[in-house]
């Protein structure tokens, strides 16, 4: 993996929004997987900003939910897909055809991971996939311990998850398990970025860099991945 550091949060969601960006160029019907939460929320300004004032056209992409609570989906405020719909697909007008998401209130859930996978594999992989980090260093809802050869899957969430999750809704809410992508999804990308910002994240961080590559700590499959870039602003990275 590749480590960037940049000064500030906007300089680093201006970053990645680049990089998405130079994928888009070169495939202008890239199959793009970003992630859902707070900390992108920076990058999909820049990307919104980029098409409005004519520098970026996504009007030919096709975009894969990374991870969906279980229970939930677009009608439930606080779902990944309920972010997604009001950060970034309707301020770009993305046709609901072109979104592949996860359905969290489906009766069929594994339907589910199989609809996911079978598109992504169709598609021959996903161009490009942003994702966070958890504090307790998942990605999407890979928790601790999942096998790195892992692909879409239902996960059962960690204690730690489940608190920090509770940001996203107006009251408490019950979460127990989560729909996702897996981290074999992520290495096999052809651009797998891990974004990271604040200070929050600073303790995460400094285990990612000096850990080996293990399944106790997910974002750890970074280290065998020579094309993944790890972005981070310079609050989250370690002194």
């Amino acid at each position: 993996m590749k480590h960037q550091v940049f000064p500030s949060y906007a300089a680093l969601c201006r970053a990645v929004a680049d990089e998405i960006a130079a994928v888009v160029r070169s495939r202008p019907n890239a199959l793009v997987c970003l992630a859902s939460g707070h900390s992108p929320l920076g990058v999909f300004a820049c990307l919104i900003d980029d098409v409005r004032n004519g520098r970026l056209n996504l009007s030919h992409c096709e975009w894969v939910g990374l991870d969906e609570w279980m229970g939930m989906n677009g009608a439930d405020p606080g779902s990944c897909r309920q972010m997604m719909d009001e950060f970034l697909f309707h301020p770009l007008g993305v046709s609901p055809a072109k979104i592949h998401f996860f359905d969290g209130r489906a009766a069929h859930p594994m339907g589910e991971v199989d609809r996911i996978a079978k598109r992504i594999a169709e598609a021959g992989g996903l161009d490009v996939m942003l994702v966070g980090i958890g504090t307790n260093g998942h990605i999407a809802m890979n928790e601790p311990g999942t096998p790195f050869s892992t692909h879409t899957h239902i996960s059962a969430l960690a204690a730690e998850t489940i608190e920090v999750g509770q940001k996203y809704f107006q009251s408490p809410t019950p979460l127990e398990k989560g729909i996702t992508l897996g981290l074999a999804d992520f290495a096999e990308s052809r651009l797998p970025i891990l974004m990271a910002n604040g200070p929050k994240k600073a303790a995460i961080i400094k285990r990612l860099l000096h850990e080996d590559q293990n399944e106790q700590l997910p974002a750890s499959i970074l280290h065998g991945l020579n094309h993944a870039l790890l972005m981070t602003d310079q609050e989250a990275s370690p002194n």
